[in-house]
């Protein structure tokens, strides 16, 4: 194998791939990058056998050949070199890397004893803007739950039907849901369960993306295919939570507030809340709302911020940090807040600068710290 490559090009493949790299002992080529330079095209490939990444890179092949080499290794290298041209070479069991002001050589392991990325080939393929759908990712990321308790809910849910698709994410605690529009709907409805991790490689890869990627699903995978990148992952098997039955229709009183505001001072309530339960009592009463909140070491504090207010007095306890995700989820400036005190879930929503409407496409929802 002999191909020049530019640095940003090398650089940008290995960064689709060193973060789906395995650590197995038993498998220290998972911890590998698979180079293979065939047909004028240079592949860089990464698997941890439950996620798997194809990243094409623009070289020049004077010579086919493929072979695997340490990817932390590969990555620290290819990081810190300033020339803007990158040799690979093969010289016996070893990968050259030269340029003009540089030489290393790496130890290989053979291309034969790296596993296969299986492609995606049969089932339901549909389209979707890579920014846009990176995009939601962030957004819903958030709310995943952290813990293993329950599989299903540190995956992300992608349902897809008549309407689009809605992407969700649920830790039990909160909720966080965005609808978005598709080419192609299905002609029944489809529910699947993205591992959380493969969702975050998701979002890096194509967050600046803004062209169409394509995404097949088959029983047991699914598949990323953008033009420069193939993903794929496994799905998680089981049945995720009928969430949309726990979106109330009604509240007992709602407010509209500056996002910005709003996130200041809970944040300045975090700095006295307990650090078990980070609880932050909210009061609402005549256009104006406080934040209160009290620690049995440091003392107390309130906030008292102006808000348009409908329904009365009312109070509610919730955890800061959850309320803090959700805000910081919204990419709108004023946000409405629907409260249902401390008998059931509260929603947020952003507010549309211009049309001065509730933006419908995302929600999320926090259940209350019950007293």
């Amino acid at each position: 194998m002999k191909v020049l490559c530019t640095r940003d090009n090398l650089r940008r493949g290995i960064a689709h791939c060193e973060r789906s790299i395995g650590k197995n002992p038993t498998l220290p080529i998972l911890g590998n990058i698979l180079i293979e330079a065939e047909k004028g095209i240079l592949k860089l490939v990464a698997t941890n056998l439950e996620i798997g990444v194809i990243s094409t890179v623009r070289a020049k092949i004077e010579k086919e050949g493929k072979i695997t080499v340490p990817a932390q290794l590969l990555s620290g290298i290819i990081q810190n070199l300033k020339d803007e041209q990158i040799n690979l070479e093969m010289e016996g069991q070893n990968l050259k890397i030269w340029s003009d002001n540089f030489e290393s050589k790496i130890r290989t392991i053979p291309a034969e004893d790296f596993p296969l990325i299986p492609r995606v080939e049969e089932g339901l393929t549909w389209k979707i803007q890579g920014k846009i759908f990176a995009e939601t990712l962030k957004r819903v990321i958030p709310s995943l739950a952290s813990l293993e308790t329950k599989l299903e809910l540190t995956g992300i849910c992608l349902t897809l039907n008549k309407d689009g698709l809605a992407v969700a994410a649920t830790d039990g605690y909160r909720l966080a849901e965005r609808k978005i529009k598709i080419s192609k709907k299905p002609e029944n409805d489809i529910t699947l369960i993205i591992p959380g991790r493969s969702m975050q490689e998701i979002e890096r890869i194509f967050y600046e993306d803004e062209r169409e990627i394509s995404v097949t699903t088959s029983e047991n995978q699914i598949a990323f295919q953008g033009e420069d990148v193939y993903f794929v992952s496994r799905l998680i098997e089981g049945q995720y939570p009928e969430y949309r039955q726990i979106i109330p229709s009604d509240f007992k009183a709602k407010m509209r507030i500056g996002k910005d505001e709003l996130v200041n001072a809970l944040r300045l309530a975090g700095i006295f809340s307990s650090h078990q339960t980070r609880d932050v009592k909210i009061k609402l009463e005549n256009d104006k709302i406080t934040l209160h909140t009290v620690s049995g070491e440091l003392g107390e504090q309130s906030s008292m911020l102006k808000a348009e207010t409908e329904g009365g007095k009312l109070e509610v306890v919730f955890n800061y940090q959850f309320l803090q995700d959700g805000l910081q989820s919204l990419p709108q400036e004023e946000v409405i807040f629907f409260l249902n005190g401390s008998e059931g879930p509260s929603m947020i929503r952003g507010i549309d600068e211009k049309t001065k409407k509730e933006v419908e496409d995302f929600l999320y929802i926090v259940m209350p710290i019950r007293q």
